[in-house]
């Protein structure tokens, strides 16, 4: 919220947008983005006026007649949803290898030989290809994972890495699932992606 004057702020007794209707006339807020409106509320005490400015809340107001007053109108916030792109350069900020994932098989002691550096975990990042519901089916879930943030063109996300070669990138309330389907990159995990033998 800036609190300075706002231009071409549309002003009439109606909401609508229909102009060719006299009725639906509107007076427009000048360079000084002030305005006056003249001869619309006739013997009324009082006159409602609608507000509406594009990026802007519409504001419906009563004012009391011959009278002085200032608006004040909220720009709409729109939820912006920043996904992780694969094209663009990142940044492994830190990682942390943690045993306690929920996992098929509970024996942590499993992961005590596996771990990835910082490498390592942008490698697999960026060759991993979006496995969707798949993940249900064609990965093993340990309890093995090295977790941490990412930075992408100043933005932080969160990302986790299973052994089971599958791991996730998050922002906010938004998550990619994402698997190693590399033949190459089966030696950074314990497990790879299943054949569709092995899920019969």
């Amino acid at each position: 919220m800036t609190k300075k004057p706002i231009q071409d702020v549309a002003i009439g007794k109606t909401d609508t947008t229909d102009l060719d209707n006299p009725f639906n006339r509107k007076t427009m807020t000048g360079k000084n983005e002030d305005y006056e409106v003249d001869g619309i509320a006739g013997t009324c005490d009082e006159i409602t006026m609608y507000f509406n400015k594009e990026g802007y809340e519409p504001e419906k107001i009563t004012f009391q007649n011959n009278s002085i007053d200032t608006i004040l109108l909220q720009p709409i916030t729109r939820k912006q949803t920043t996904i992780f792109d694969f094209n663009c350069d990142f940044e492994i900020i830190n990682l942390q290898k943690l045993n306690q994932y929920p996992a098929s098989d509970p024996d942590t002691t499993t992961c005590i030989n596996w771990n990835l550096n910082k490498l390592e975990v942008k490698k697999n990042i960026r060759e991993s290809q979006i496995s969707g519901p798949e993940w249900h089916y064609m990965f093993g879930h340990y309890p093995c994972r090295i977790h941490g943030k990412i930075l992408q063109d100043s933005v932080e996300f969160e990302y986790s890495i299973n052994s089971g070669a599958w791991l996730t990138i998050s922002l906010s309330d938004t998550t990619l699932l994402l698997g190693s389907f590399k033949e190459e990159n089966n030696n950074y995990f314990q497990d790879t992606v299943w054949s569709e033998e092995e899920m019969l």
